[in-house]
């Protein structure tokens, strides 16, 4: 069964409020426990099972070490607005056996769309930045954190071509928990673009350049909206909301994802204009230094010369 680090108790409104973004937000936990089992079901896709384990484990049996406090506090407050960004269309409709309504009084009333999508867009970031922090946190103390470590999601980033700093540099994305749900993406592009064209190619910065710009627009086409850095959802929304009438989100994202592909490809024209240089260039240079063949070279004591 499903475990989740939060007590079911009058305990949680209080305990919990403190962590979640909304000052007036009424947090009730038989409102959103679904939806908290929900990501319970989601959120070891990034951390790892075993991470997730070790945590409840100490959470329903409380320890005293700061670090392992601090791991639970990044991981609820995570949940906390996922959890929030899931449930956030039964907050807004009233559901009953007269059917289901927009909620609305004299003093309230449901925001606009866009103030939704605003709403959202931050939901999803802020749960993300606090599992960026987990990450972060087990990164810099493997003593305390072994399952991660040994875990597929810890071990996926290590000793890949492309590293979160060429992100940074190339595309100012540098987000853990990207990495870690690109990482199988890196790795296609490496072999599908770089090592087509190089047998033993070495990381330049328009290598790095070409397959981040690549990867990303790939991740558009198939990762899901929530995994998406908040750029690139930012750009998915602004299309939405100017087209959402007439174009589907998924012809929009292929519009997104199209941008990133066609720098990509401009970037690996580059590359290839390089190699054929490179190439032209090692082939002069043999044959400069291979001798001069069908030359003859006559002595006057060879008999068979005829002069």
């Amino acid at each position: 069964m499903l475990k989740i680090p939060f007590k079911n108790d009058n305990t949680f409104a209080t305990e919990m409020k403190p962590k979640i973004s909304g000052t007036n937000l009424n947090l009730e936990f038989q409102n959103i426990e679904s939806s908290l089992y929900k990501i319970a079901a989601d959120i070891p896709n990034t951390i790892s099972q075993d991470v997730y384990n070790m945590l409840i484990s100490k959470f329903e049996t409380p320890t005293t070490k700061k670090i392992y406090q601090t791991a639970i506090d990044y991981l609820q407050r995570a949940m906390l607005h996922f959890a929030i960004y899931e449930h956030t269309i039964f907050l807004i409709a009233q559901i009953s056996n007269d059917g289901i309504v927009v909620k609305k009084n004299e003093n309230e009333t449901t925001i606009f769309k866009y103030q939704q999508d605003e709403l959202n867009n931050k939901l999803i970031t802020t749960g993300w930045f606090w599992i960026n922090q987990l990450i972060k946190l087990m990164n810099k103390n493997v003593n305390f954190f072994k399952c991660w470590t040994h875990s597929e999601q810890g071990k996926s980033t290590k000793d890949l071509p492309i590293d979160i700093n060429d992100f940074k540099k190339w595309l100012g994305i540098s987000d853990e928990y990207f990495m870690i749900n690109i990482a199988w993406l890196i790795k296609e592009v490496w072999l599908d673009c770089v090592k087509s064209r190089l047998a033993t190619p070495t990381k330049t910065d328009k290598i790095a350049r070409a397959v981040c710009y690549e990867v990303t627009g790939r991740a558009c086409q198939v990762l899901a909206y929530q995994i998406l850095p908040e750029p690139l959802r930012r750009d998915i929304d602004n299309e939405m909301g100017k087209n959402e009438r007439t174009k589907a989100a998924a012809e929009i994202r292929e519009r997104i994802s199209e941008r990133f592909l066609q720098k990509a490809s401009v970037y690996w024209q580059d590359l290839d204009l390089d190699i054929k240089k490179a190439e032209i260039a090692a082939n002069r240079k043999n044959a400069a230094s291979q001798p001069i063949l069908g030359q003859r070279y006559y002595n006057e004591n060879d008999k068979f010369c005829m002069v």
